[in-house]
């Protein structure tokens, strides 16, 4: 009987580890995704400072400073939080 009821604790045991990787699986992968997203918004930003200075070239008229600015600022936002959720999953991987 002994047998038994270690068999079944290790059995619950397991089933708890198991859990407990997927849950942290699925949280790393949101927060991968997350990543993905905001790199998708930099590349988006950065287009559109391109086109800003660009247009300012082509056309010959003043440089778009405070626009270039303000985009400036959002992508190094943007870079911040990737860096914030890298260090997210590091904690998560850590559990």
């Amino acid at each position: 009987m002994s047998f038994l009821k270690n068999l079944q604790e290790k059995a619950v045991s397991t089933a708890k580890v198991v859990g407990n990787k997927s849950q942290e699986m699925v949280e790393i992968g949101k927060l991968k995704l997350h990543i993905t997203q905001l790199e998708s918004d930099i590349k988006k930003l950065k287009l559109d400072m391109g086109e800003l200075v660009y247009d300012s070239f082509s056309k010959d008229s003043e440089f778009p400073t405070e626009a270039v600015t303000t985009l400036g600022g959002e992508i190094s936002a943007k870079y911040a939080e990737i860096e914030e959720t890298k260090t997210k999953i590091q904690e998560v991987q850590a559990q």
